[in-house]
C-alpha cells in the first residue's frame, strides 16, 4: 500500500507541473485551522432614520428630531459624540406612495444612515432597546468585535500551523517517510495548487465559515451581546525527506 501511495504521489508531480508552477520535489500539501470563542468588548449598531411627507421641510424636521433623540440616549449612557457616525441625508421622491388628501402630489422621503459604536457593552441593552422603540428608525444591524482581535488571531495562526504539521506528520508516517521543512504557507487556500490537485471549492475544507447574508435579526437578538467565533485557516506545503 505504501508503495502504491508513493507511486501515485510522484506520478502526479510531472503531470501537473506543466500547468502550474508546482514544487519540483516530493511534497505534502495540508491545511489546518485555529478557532476560538471570544467574549466581545466592542459593539456597533447600524440603522436608518426615514421620514416621509409631502413637505420636505417637515420630513427633515422629523429626521432632526430623531437625531436629537439618539443623542439624548447617548448622553444618558455616557457614549461619546465621536462614536456617532452619520451619513448625509438622502432625499427621494416616492411617486408610488401618494398622500390621500392630495392625490397626485409627490411624497418626499428622507433617509439618513447612522452607526453607533458602543465601547462599554454593559450599556448595550440600555442603548439599543430605546432605539428600537423610536419611530422612523429601521433596518437595524448589530455587530461585535474584540479590541484584542489581532493578538487572538496571531495565536490562532500558531494553532492552525500546528494542526497542519500534525496532519503532515501523519501522512508522512503513513508513507514510511519523514517530514521535511516547510516550503510554503498561506493564510488561506492555495488556489492554484488546489485546482492542480483536482480539488473543487466544494471539496476543499473551508474554515472561513458561512459567508451568506444573514436574515434580519429579531428584537431579542438585537439587544443581546453575542460571542465571537474567530477562525484562522492556513495552507502549508512540507517537503518529504
Amino acid at each position: 500500500m505504501k508503495k502504491i501511495l508513493l507511486a501515485t504521489l510522484f506520478a502526479l508531480l510531472p503531470l501537473t507541473s506543466g500547468a502550474v508552477d508546482l514544487p519540483a520535489y516530493p511534497f505534502i500539501h495540508v491545511n489546518g485551522y485555529g478557532a476560538a470563542v471570544v467574549i466581545p468588548d466592542i459593539g456597533t449598531v447600524e440603522f436608518e432614520i426615514a421620514a416621509q411627507d409631502g413637505d420636505p421641510a417637515v420630513a427633515l424636521a422629523t429626521v432632526q428630531a430623531r437625531i436629537d433623540d439618539i443623542r439624548a440616549v447617548m448622553q444618558q449612557l455616557g457614549v461619546a459624540e465621536a462614536d456617532l457616525e452619520m451619513r448625509d441625508i438622502r432625499r427621494d421622491i416616492r411617486r408610488d406612495i401618494q398622500k390621500t388628501d392630495q392625490p397626485g402630489a409627490p411624497l418626499y422621503e428622507l433617509r439618513c444612515s447612522v452607526k453607533l459604536t458602543v465601547r462599554n457593552l454593559s450599556n448595550w441593552k440600555m442603548l439599543v432597546q430605546p432605539l428600537l422603540d423610536k419611530p422612523n428608525l429601521d433596518g437595524f444591524m448589530t455587530g461585535f468585535d474584540s479590541s484584542e482581535r489581532e493578538k487572538i488571531e496571531i495565536g490562532l495562526m500558531g494553532d492552525a500551523i500546528r494542526m497542519a504539521r500534525r496532519k503532515a506528520e501523519g501522512v508522512a508516517a503513513g508513507l514510511g517517510r519523514k517530514l521535511g521543512a516547510v516550503s510554503a504557507v498561506s493564510t488561506g487556500e492555495l488556489k492554484n495548487l488546489t485546482r492542480a490537485m483536482n480539488l473543487s471549492p466544494s471539496e476543499f475544507n473551508n474554515y472561513r465559515g458561512n459567508q451568506e447574508r444573514r436574515a434580519p435579526a429579531d428584537r431579542a437578538e438585537l439587544v443581546t451581546v453575542t460571542s465571537l467565533k474567530l477562525q484562522q485557516p492556513v495552507d502549508v506545503i512540507f517537503r518529504i525527506q
